[in-house]
């Protein structure tokens, strides 16, 4: 059997498995705890997607839920990972490289993880969502870490670290991402945050 044909029936299977009639998934994808996402119409997902509910990790154990909208595009390589809550609205772009996630391997806030303990072997973290609206892009190599969320129509410069919210309808980039522009419906333009 051809590459072309594997790709072909592989996708038929996720698809009937997920309840959609069409998507596209590309080689070398890593997909776990399928029933714990959701996904709607027409998803393309490039080379190296790796979409992961995850429902045990040692001995804790979640219930997670992975949303993802109609028509989302991602290019390759994106990561997507929850404990707990991710949401992506329709027509999300995604360039590559992306990670979107709502936990972290330790804790570091209200509670604390020691560094003596290897990383792998810390407990993830559980209580935190990542909602991102529709209509948003993500430039290549953004970050969504857990406990943010991100407003309809946003822009993501690329290789920005989203921690927070982002106000719908807004450009934001850089290292933590903030707004830098704001879309001004009554002048069709894009305009600078004075």
């Amino acid at each position: 059997m051809s590459d072309r044909s594997s790709g072909l029936v592989r996708n038929w299977l996720i698809s009937q498995k997920l309840g959609v009639k069409q998507l596209k998934i590309g080689p070398r994808a890593y997909l776990r705890g399928l029933s714990s996402i959701q996904i709607g119409e027409d998803l393309s997902a490039e080379a190296g997607l790796w979409l992961e509910a995850i429902t045990k990790f040692n001995d804790q154990i979640f219930s997670p839920k992975i949303v993802i909208g109609k028509h989302v595009r991602m290019s390759q390589s994106v990561h997507i990972a929850a404990t707990h809550f991710v949401e992506i609205g329709d027509n999300v772009l995604i360039g590559s490289n992306v990670m979107i996630t709502d936990h972290n391997h330790g804790k570091y806030s209200q509670e604390h993880t020691s560094p003596d303990i290897a990383p792998t072997l810390r407990p993830l973290d559980h209580d935190r969502r990542v909602v991102i609206g529709r209509n948003v892009w993500l430039g290549n190599g953004v970050v969504v870490t857990p406990g943010s969320s991100i407003g309809e129509g946003v822009v993501v410069g690329a290789n920005s670290v989203v921690l927070g919210s982002i106000p719908p309808f807004t450009l934001a980039a850089g290292v933590p991402a903030t707004v830098r522009k704001i879309f001004n419906f009554d002048t069709e333009k894009w305009s600078d945050i004075e």
